[in-house]
């Protein structure tokens, strides 16, 4: 990529390679990557003015340090923000990232213990069926006749 020679170049520099928010501004990578870079100018500027008695650089001074600048500073200075950001974003979010995690983990369990309500429903109804089947057949192995019962025990003195 071609050398930049001033602070308009590297903004324009990142944001072509960042792009535009959905709002239509400057992609926040771009942003801070540009403010790296001034950062870094910023600080030269502070060195230069020590080493030459509080004296300011010069544009030619300026252009010349933007252009000793090779293309893998700019990529560094791109890298750079785009990990910051993604560690401030992550820590930003921590809370809500844990909330999430533990709400995951509640439905992934839910999911698979779901089958508890189930069970204890056919378990009941198997109970409820064996009972069933063991009446009818006490009722047909035994010689009980419901009809004899009632005459005996409601009507007592009917000469059964």
């Amino acid at each position: 990529m071609a050398a930049v020679s001033g602070p308009e170049q590297v903004y324009n520099r990142f944001v072509s390679a960042a792009g535009y928010d959905e709002d239509g501004d400057p992609d926040a990578i771009a942003l801070f990557s540009y403010a790296l870079v001034e950062k870094d100018r910023y600080d030269w500027i502070a060195h230069h003015r020590q080493e030459n008695g509080g004296g300011s650089p010069s544009d030619s001074d300026m252009e010349s340090w933007f252009r000793s600048k090779p293309d893998s500073y700019f990529r560094e200075k791109q890298s750079f923000a785009l990990s910051w950001y993604k560690s401030f974003a992550r820590s930003l979010l921590e809370d809500e990232i844990e909330w999430q995690r533990k709400e995951a983990i509640k439905e992934y369990i839910g999911a698979k213990l779901g089958f508890l309500n189930q069970l204890w429903i056919n378990l009941v109804c198997n109970f409820a069926f064996l009972v069933l089947v063991g009446a009818v057949a006490a009722y047909i192995f035994s010689d009980f006749s419901p009809i004899d019962w009632v005459k005996a025990h409601l009507f007592p003195g009917s000469g059964h």
